[in-house]
């Protein structure tokens, strides 16, 4: 599942739409997610989403609009957990921001196998000492996630519940999320 709801700050119209490599942030990303080895990709798309439809190519990805308008990650949690729910289908969430561009098939791939066999929730990468994304989210946790309100958001929930995640040691440095202009220089000038 992908999240695009926010904003973003100091961007010129959507941030996910924002130039990135030979596409935009969200294609970037949404393409990404594609090559996880999953059986199908949501995208939840905010107040924005019209804009974002109009000029991004999301692929065969099930596109989902947040309509209460929050822009939070709370907001669009609940309707992408909602689709999951309404789908029933899966039992294993593999979520990501899109502004998170640098995931990795086969990290994802590590995770979810050991989301398998773990006895935890939750699975999170550690990246060098410190931990990033995508996350794996099972289905015992979709409950928790989807009463979620206001500014809360599933990193500080699993902050605070540290015993429902194992987490996966790669040896590289973690990505990071574009949240203004200046990030998405960085990001893009680090690869």
């Amino acid at each position: 599942m992908v999240l695009a709801a926010d904003v973003g700050s100091g961007f010129v119209g959507s941030k996910y739409l924002a130039p990135f490599r030979e596409s935009t942030l969200i294609e970037h990303v949404v393409a990404e997610v594609h090559q996880w080895p999953v059986d199908s990709v949501i995208v939840v798309l905010g107040r924005n989403a019209d804009e974002i439809l109009d000029e991004a190519d999301l692929g065969d990805s099930i596109v989902v609009i947040d309509l209460e308008g929050e822009q939070s990650e709370a907001a669009a949690l609940r309707v992408g957990i909602d689709t999951l729910y309404r789908l029933d289908e899966f039992d294993t969430l593999v979520l990501i921001h899109a502004d998170y561009p640098g995931s990795r098939g086969e990290e994802v791939l590590r995770m979810l196998e050991h989301h398998r066999e773990s006895h935890r929730p939750a699975v999170m990468p550690k990246f060098r000492y410190a931990v990033g994304h995508p996350v794996v989210l099972g289905e015992t946790l979709w409950p928790r996630l989807i009463s979620m309100e206001g500014s809360a958001n599933f990193d500080q929930l699993l902050q605070a519940h540290p015993d429902w995640v194992d987490e996966v040691w790669f040896d590289r440095l973690p990505g990071r999320r574009a949240l203004t202009p200046d990030d998405l220089i960085d990001i893009q000038s680090l690869r």
